[in-house]
């Protein structure tokens, strides 16, 4: 007869393996002060080079979320550089990668899968502060009626400008190219529902549509609609920041679904140092007292939930990169001089005031294999030639 009990050699005893980790990288939103994370991403990557660390930053990840300009951030991090404009920075050769990944099962250790083939490059982080400083007026042209007046009877900024942009920026790629499981947060008007662009489950969307959606922030820009091209529904989207602003819970929540095998899940969370407001004075009531503060009081009271949570789920492990280092408060149309120089400033504060926590995270990326939901090219590839000497090149 057959003993039931064998079995138990073909299973991980509990508590006898390391648990499984998972890596998420979420960006807030907040216009012009996205350049505080771009900021940060750089130091991040370089921090890793002096690690001995010379993968890509975002294959230390399995997934990228972004809200607003965090999603023209992530979709940044993990398009592949052919065809858009981020190509002429493509280069330096690629890492060739073989990675095993290991489960002890008593006294033998079992291979689960074998990732080989050559991490691809994609935008030089350290681009991507001069993104906001070059195309910030771009994005935001400060002239004319409605810039003096404000948005009183129609958006502040011209839709179609800036669905240009995009597409000149990002091409036609589409959300499966991107490189690692990323998300792009929106929120859909018509239907009344959090609706996350991710590249998994993209509909077809073009990336540029992605980072549109997301960044469609009401009063600025308008609505965008997109037709989802495997069902043929039109919706009308809106910036995510409308529901989420800190992505991080969205990101989990999907994460969630696509690794359900996971122990933990190590959220890294970059804010655009928005000011967080303890009180509120409003006066005598009403429009006048309520109107200036009432969406700073929704934001704040978004962000301190998407804060709650995370600290209270029992499988994340959450790291928040913020501390109060605006002295004033920047607008997220805030293109000029001054402006840039403050939020460069930021991003340096910022850095310093919450290195330990930044230093520990990469630390802890630094000694992970790659990801297996990252994409790789074939290992039967030529490897690229380098630059030649001071023709510049991709640094991470």
């Amino acid at each position: 007869m057959e003993n039931p009990d064998m079995g138990f050699l073909d299973w991980p005893k509990k508590g006898t393996r390391p648990p499984e980790k998972r890596f998420i990288l979420a960006i807030d939103g907040g216009g012009m002060r996205g350049l505080i994370p771009a900021r940060i991403i750089a130091m991040m990557a370089e921090r890793l080079r002096e690690m001995g660390d010379m993968r890509p930053l975002y294959s230390h990840f399995d997934m990228i979320a972004g809200t607003s300009t965090g999603a023209l951030i992530a979709a940044a991090l993990a398009i592949p550089t052919e065809g858009t404009a981020f190509q002429k920075e493509e280069g330096r050769e690629e890492e060739v990668t073989e990675t095993r990944v290991e489960r002890r099962r008593l006294f033998r250790s079992v291979t689960i899968r074998t990732l080989r083939g050559r991490i691809i490059r994609t935008a030089n982080p350290a681009s991507l502060a001069s993104f906001y400083i070059d195309h910030g007026p771009e994005i935001f042209p400060q002239r004319g009626m409605t810039a003096l007046l404000g948005p009183l009877f129609t958006d502040k900024y011209s839709g179609s400008t800036y669905s240009r942009f995009l597409q000149d920026l990002y091409g036609e790629a589409e959300m499966s190219s991107l490189l690692v499981p990323t998300v792009l947060t929106s929120y859909a008007s018509d239907y009344g529902m959090i609706y996350p662009i991710t590249s998994w489950d993209n509909h077809g969307y073009r990336v540029w549509e992605g980072a549109r959606a997301s960044s469609a922030a009401p009063l600025y820009f308008p609505a965008f609609s997109a037709a989802e091209r495997d069902t043929g529904r039109t919706l009308k989207l809106i910036d995510g920041g409308i529901a989420s602003n800190n992505p991080s819970a969205i990101a989990y929540a999907l994460a969630k679904r696509l690794y359900p095998e996971a122990d933990e899940f190590h959220i890294l969370s970059l804010s655009t140092a928005e000011p967080v407001y303890r009180s509120y004075d409003a006066g005598s009531g009403g429009i006048a007292g309520w109107g200036g503060q009432i969406s700073r009081i929704f934001q704040n009271a978004s962000l301190q939930l998407s804060e709650t949570i995370m600290e209270a789920v029992e499988d994340v492990r959450y790291t928040r990169i913020w501390a109060p280092v605006l002295e004033k408060r920047i607008r997220l149309d805030a293109t000029g001089k001054d402006a840039i120089d403050e939020l460069l400033e930021a991003a340096e504060r910022m850095y310093s005031a919450c290195r330990e926590e930044t230093e520990s995270y990469l630390s802890l990326i630094a000694s992970s294999p790659t990801p297996e939901g990252v994409k790789l090219r074939a290992a039967s590839e030529p490897l690229q030639r380098a630059p030649a000497e001071g023709s510049g090149g991709n640094g991470a």
